[in-house]
């Protein structure tokens, strides 16, 4: 899901620019794929026994409201998706999930049709890590497994009907970060074919809404917590918090820069034995850069930091941060972020934040 986002950033914040005119139209597509497993760990090399296979449904709808949001991304489409993966091991199993996604159009205004389609959800796994029945799965640890899926799609509409088929490239991610291991997740990169049928199809003016930006430096504190638990299997789920200081400054309708200081408080570190030591220090801190993406009151989030105060060695000193902000007023904003070590996930954290 990380590599996921940090994918949508960088695409996003090119790709997109206002139209005049747009179909509004609902949808269904049914999409066959078939995908190659990355092995991104040695650990993996047992498990993945083959290509993957399945199958994803979709609803789309675009939401006609005039709005700053619809107009600077082109009036995305929105929709819920269902999705099977037979992972062709008799390892890992099979695993089902359910989306909500969002469907951007990257060349608004042209006879090309190249759409890039996000989806995150929940998902669950049939097989899980077993340390008796199933000692090889290092990919999945638990049942419940979170999920996010990126394709880029190129449609071609057949002249005269409603139908239109269509091809797409895609990467699927399948993670429960950090709350059971051993958890190195699973990634996919699959190719797609499929069929998309139009329920309706109208012609609609919509008008370019203009913003103005404020391009001051605003400051935030923000705290975060969850739970974790460390590489070691059977460790434990333990809480960690973080409390963080950074500026932001934005530089346009879809772009913020943020940068700043933070200090993490992680229990699972006084349980994490890999290395022989008397060190139970819990504490790190750091420093770190990121952009965030913004849509209306929501807003994708991308960090990435390095440990300055790093007494005990866990993973890597640098680390990533991936996730979704909402403004809940003026001052008052909340996070759901996923944090990373060189994208080996840490934990899921729920922030709470304060503008100054």
């Amino acid at each position: 899901m990380k590599l996921n986002i940090f994918i949508i950033l960088s695409i996003l914040s090119l790709s997109l620019s206002a139209q005049n005119s747009n179909k509004v139209f609902s949808n269904f597509q049914t999409d066959f794929f078939i995908g190659e497993h990355l092995e991104h760990d040695k650990s993996l090399n047992e498990a993945i026994q083959g290509k993957s296979y399945g199958v994803l449904l979709s609803y789309n709808y675009l939401n006609t409201k005039k709005s700053t949001f619809n107009s600077l991304f082109n009036n995305p489409e929105r929709g819920y998706s269902f999705m099977y993966q037979g992972l062709n091991s008799d390892i890992l199993g099979e695993v089902f999930a359910g989306y909500r996604h969002f469907t951007y159009n990257l060349t608004p205004n042209r006879k090309i049709n190249l759409h890039l389609t996000t989806g995150f959800g929940v998902g669950y796994a049939t097989k899980k890590y077993n340390k008796i029945s199933n000692p090889k799965n290092f990919a999945i640890g638990s049942n419940i497994l979170a999920s996010g899926y990126l394709k880029l799609q190129y449609l071609q509409f057949l002249k005269g009907t409603n139908f239109s088929i269509n091809s797409s490239v895609g990467l699927i991610h399948f993670s429960n970060v950090a709350f059971k291991n051993p958890n190195l997740g699973l990634n996919t990169v699959t190719f797609n074919v499929g069929l998309n049928y139009s329920l309706n199809s109208t012609e609609q003016k919509t008008v370019v809404v203009k913003s103005n930006v404020d391009k001051k430096i605003d400051y935030n504190l923000i705290l975060r917590t969850g739970f974790n638990e460390s590489k070691q299997v059977g460790s434990g789920l333990h809480p960690f918090y973080t409390v963080g200081f950074y500026g932001a400054k934005t530089i346009n309708n879809y772009s913020t820069l943020t940068a700043g200081t933070e200090l993490f408080i992680s229990e699972f570190l006084k349980h994490y034995t890999e290395i022989e030591s008397d060190n139970n220090n819990i504490v790190r801190g750091g420093i770190f850069i990121g952009h965030e993406l913004t849509q209306n009151n929501f807003a994708f989030i991308s960090q990435i930091g390095v440990y300055l105060y790093y007494p005990k060695e866990y993973e890597s000193r640098v680390y990533e941060r991936f996730g979704f902000k909402y403004n809940l007023g003026k001052h008052l904003f909340s996070e759901v972020t996923l944090k990373a070590n060189l994208f080996r996930a840490e934990g899921l954290e729920l922030g709470i934040g304060y503008r100054f």
